[in-house]
């Protein structure tokens, strides 16, 4: 298990739910500075991690996932200010089925965009020391579920794209390992649907997601990614569920034959 004090953590979207929950568990390992980013400040927050664990330097920054400039604008910032980044969670999401452009920009492509933007400047070789970017899926990223039909595309796409940049040709380079993690159901406030399922006459189907017994709370969420954070095994893909980690084996069903 890696030992994460000392370490600098990035969290992207870590003012609410799995977000914040996971920044205390963070905060928790002694880590060095920890800078929460997220599209609406909640300054009070803020104030209140910065009095319960004043031995970690905590800030806030603004951010739009779904802006690329704003996203390199605000890496660059962080870099100016604390140099180094080794720990990134890309943890932005919404439920938004009837917005395909904006689920996309969420959930998908600012993930992308925030990874590919922050690798060089984390790539041990070149200005950085490597790290670990944690990328947050789904257990829709390997299940179909017609009720979130746009949304689980999002999270199908984050977890192909995860295990495509933790390929060794990059890891071997950078030394920064990538992750996906794939939460359960979450006691959030993304639990909810109304007016966000793919139609309107698709929220019976995630009914079953309000009502099911094996659930979690936000916390437990919160626990267990900072958990999967201390295996630091690049590749890997963890499914978090009900206050539970395991490493899920992704059949390979074709290859390349040359």
């Amino acid at each position: 298990m890696t030992d994460l004090s000392g370490k600098n953590v990035v969290y992207v979207a870590g003012l609410g739910g799995i977000g914040l929950a996971s920044c205390k568990s963070f905060l928790k390992r002694r880590i060095q500075n920890l800078i929460i980013v997220d599209v609406v400040e909640r300054p009070q927050i803020i104030k209140d991690l910065q009095s319960g664990f004043p031995e970690t330097k905590i800030s806030f920054m603004s951010l739009d996932v779904s802006k690329k400039p704003e996203i390199e604008t605000c890496l660059r910032k962080i870099i100016q200010k604390i140099e180094f980044i080794d720990i990134l969670v890309n943890g932005a999401g919404i439920v938004a089925d009837q917005n395909v452009e904006l689920s996309i920009a969420v959930n998908l492509t600012g993930l992308i965009n925030t990874t590919l933007l922050a690798i060089p400047l984390m790539d041990k070789s070149r200005q950085g020391r490597g790290g670990i970017i944690v990328n947050m899926a789904s257990i829709l990223s390997f299940e179909p579920f017609g009720g979130l039909a746009v949304y689980t595309a999002t999270k199908h796409g984050v977890l192909g794209f995860t295990r495509s940049i933790s390929d060794d040709i990059y890891y071997k380079r950078t030394g920064i390992a990538c992750i996906a993690v794939c939460p359960g159901i979450t006691d959030t406030p993304m639990i909810g649907y109304e007016g966000k399922c793919t139609f309107d006459y698709s929220l019976d189907m995630c009914q079953g997601f309000i009502n099911a017994k094996n659930r979690q709370t936000a916390e437990e969420m919160g626990e267990s990614l900072v958990k999967v954070v201390e295996t630091w095994k690049n590749g890997s893909v963890w499914l978090c569920d009900e206050g539970k980690i395991k490493e899920l084996e992704m059949p390979k069903n074709w290859e390349l034959r040359l």
